[in-house]
């Protein structure tokens, strides 16, 4: 009777234990991805699935209405031997060198000289940050203006200081520097708010120590301001390169990747393979050569970020 009874005590026991462990389980493993089971699902749709149809789709040959072919590689060799494709790639960069470095050095600068201001500082915040909150096509719009070679008012004003401004749009030697500019002028109050966060997380009495040690406006920039600022600095890197690679409506309404495709640049030319040449292949190949350069980027900024930690 009692060994019967202790056998009982211990199956009610291993019941209890293992219940536990089923609750235990679903409480930490289960219930938390149940919870993102809504944002795996829309992401899985929105994200995954386009990025493996499209890869699926750099293999075939198909204009969206006969029906899909099997080509191979033959979509990356025919780009590779389109020079509007080497064109395009040389754009790319010519672009993230000339918007990157250019945008961080004057957000840093005007964030400096901004925190400066007391009371006007708040002013300026909301001035500088105008373009990125303002619509590229209108802003594309405008600029178009402005640059205009024939009355636009950046020529204008260079003509009161007796220069002669160039076709800024229509010329293949300006037209690539004039979306440039644009760009500049458009992402530095995204990077200027990013240095403004970064510039008060830097204790004050530092520069109190540097000014009583006879430190000046530009030693506590160089060698206070900058080096304190650098996890600021590998961020603002890698979302500029990132948002450079992605540049698009810019050209779409100033220049549509003329003249001479002198401002044809990836993203844009996979536009065109597949919504102006239905070229679906082509264009997916494309998109998955973009993704792997900018995933070459990325790895190599990942790599510069964590040599930096070690250091």
């Amino acid at each position: 009777m009692n060994i019967e009874t202790t056998d009982e005590t211990i199956k009610v026991d291993k019941k209890k234990v293992s219940k536990k462990k089923r609750k235990a389980f679903f409480r930490k493993v289960a219930w938390p991805y149940l919870l993102l089971a809504p944002a795996l699902i829309i992401y899985s749709i929105f994200f995954i699935f386009p990025f493996l149809f499209s890869f699926y789709l750099s293999f075939m040959r198909w204009d969206l209405i006969s029906e899909m072919e099997f080509v191979g590689l033959d979509n990356f060799i025919s780009l590779f031997k389109d020079p509007v494709f080497w064109k395009s790639i040389n754009n790319t960069f010519l672009y993230v060198l000339g918007t990157v470095p250019t945008t961080m050095i004057i957000a840093l600068l005007l964030a400096v000289l901004v925190e400066s201001l007391g009371r006007l500082s708040e002013l300026y915040r909301f001035l500088i940050f105008i373009p990125v909150v303002t619509s590229t096509a209108i802003t594309s719009v405008i600029w178009v203006q402005l640059l205009n070679g024939n009355n636009g008012i950046v020529n204008q004003l260079l003509a009161v200081i007796g220069i002669t401004g160039p076709n800024w749009l229509s010329d293949p030697k300006w037209a690539l520097w004039s979306i440039v500019i644009v760009g500049i002028w458009k992402t530095i109050g995204y990077n200027f708010v990013l240095y403004v966060a970064g510039l008060k997380g830097i204790d004050r009495q530092i520069y109190e120590a540097a000014a009583i040690d006879g430190a000046g406006k530009w030693k506590k920039l160089t060698l206070i301001t900058f080096p304190l600022l650098s996890p600021i600095n590998l961020f603002v890197l890698i979302i500029s390169i990132i948002h450079s690679f992605q540049v698009f409506d810019t050209i779409s309404v100033m220049t549509q990747g003329g003249p001479n495709n002198s401002t044809n640049v990836l993203v844009y030319q996979v536009y065109q393979e597949a919504f102006q040449f239905f070229d679906i292949g082509r264009a997916s190949a494309l998109s998955m050569i973009l993704f792997l350069l900018v995933l070459i980027v990325a790895i190599a900024q990942i790599r510069l970020i964590e040599s930096k930690k070690q250091y």
